[in-house]
């Protein structure tokens, strides 16, 4: 680990700083998994209701639609009012089209420990999509906790996508009443790859999350920095704390939303831009934090400037290290598993200038060949 001097050169403002990148929260309360790869639609391979309730996003269901092609189109639902299409850049390899439709019969909960999942819309070829999955059984089922590995296939990622989802389980086989039909034709959905069963009871690949926790760190894209207030040492945008040292170094990054944590950590902190010394270069580590079951994802950072220019680099390349916690996760998050591996693969490269203090990031995802 290097430490550089930071300039002696009297500071910008005292009061403010610049935060070359943060992180943003994606309404998105419960999500579930349906794949027919085995008996697929003309058009679709999968689909993925999600439930979102946000003071921007408002309240209500969207389908996203997996195609034959690799692509996905977006189904939302007439109450939502999420327009950004820049969060289906790592689902998939992108979006391809998105329509506002209908959305009927839509349900997402369990009662007495059995999901009940429903919907009903049209898709863009005016056929009627509908699914109906009621678990009857009385028999119980444990969830795990999980970094779905989301963009691990993503040819252009725009962020490092972090979707935590807690209490994640499969759908059970036996007393569950389930139908897929697609323009009147029924679809068997896909039964679990391995050959043993969960919690003692046979699975559908289905699988769900009713507490989601969807985080997007790093936006990539074209941007001009802004100065922020330090208060106490700390800037507040969002709902986000961003925590600073005396010198201004950011040591942290965090929010809280009521039932989960998020943190970022930089071990040294990472300093302020503004202040590096000409022709040299700062590295150190970052450590992403959820709720203690959660585990965390480790990494490294580097800096550099070269006259104007500052460049910020960054690769998560500890991967994630879970918290296993029965038979079945030390099996699913195994140390070679593309669970805790795939991030290892994604890299982060910041470029600023800092006469005009606009920026250039991006995001590789070196997991495709």
């Amino acid at each position: 680990m290097v430490r550089i001097k930071q300039s002696k050169t009297k500071k910008n403002n005292k009061n403010t700083i610049l935060i070359p990148f943060g992180f943003s929260y994606r309404p998105i309360k419960k999500l579930a998994l349906i794949n027919f790869e085995k008996d697929p639609d003309s058009k679709y391979i999968a689909l993925e209701p999600q439930y979102l309730s946000g003071d921007h996003s408002g309240q209500g269901f969207r389908v996203i639609a997996y195609r034959k092609d690799g692509y996905v189109d977006v189904y939302d639902g007439l109450n939502l009012q999420d327009d950004n299409d820049d969060s289906f850049d790592v689902t998939g390899k992108g979006l391809k089209e998105r329509k506002k439709v209908a959305m009927e019969n839509s349900s997402f909960k369990k009662v007495d420990g059995c999901l009940n999942l429903t919907f009903q819309f049209k898709d863009k070829y005016e056929r009627q999509i509908s699914l109906k999955i009621s678990e009857q059984t009385k028999k119980k089922t444990s969830g795990v906790n999980l970094l779905a590995p989301v963009g691990s296939t993503t040819d252009n990622p725009s962020y490092l996508p972090l979707f935590f989802l807690y209490d994640f389980d499969f759908i059970r086989k036996s007393k569950t009443d389930l139908e897929l039909k697609i323009d009147g034709k029924a679809h068997k959905l896909d039964t679990f790859p391995y050959p043993f069963p969960k919690d003692f009871q046979w699975r559908y690949y289905t699988r769900y999350s009713q507490d989601c926790q969807i985080i997007e760190f790093a936006n990539a894209g074209q941007k001009k920095l802004q100065e922020h207030e330090l208060i106490n040492n700390i800037v507040s945008i969002n709902d986000n704390k961003f925590m600073f040292s005396a010198d201004n170094n950011l040591n942290k990054m965090e929010h809280e939303d009521g039932e989960h944590h998020f943190s970022v950590e930089f071990n040294p902190g990472m300093p302020d831009i503004r202040s590096l010394e000409e022709k040299n270069r700062y590295n150190g580590s970052l450590k992403i934090n959820s709720d203690p079951a959660m585990g965390s994802i480790s990494g490294y950072y580097w800096l550099n400037r070269d006259g104007k220019k500052v460049e910020i680099e960054m690769n998560m390349s500890a991967g994630w290290s879970p918290v296993p916690d029965s038979y079945f996760t030390k099996l699913m998050f195994g140390k070679k598993s593309v669970f805790c591996n795939w991030f290892k693969n994604y890299y982060y490269n910041q470029r600023i200038d800092l006469t005009t203090l606009e920026s250039l990031s991006v995001w590789e995802n070196k997991n495709i060949k």
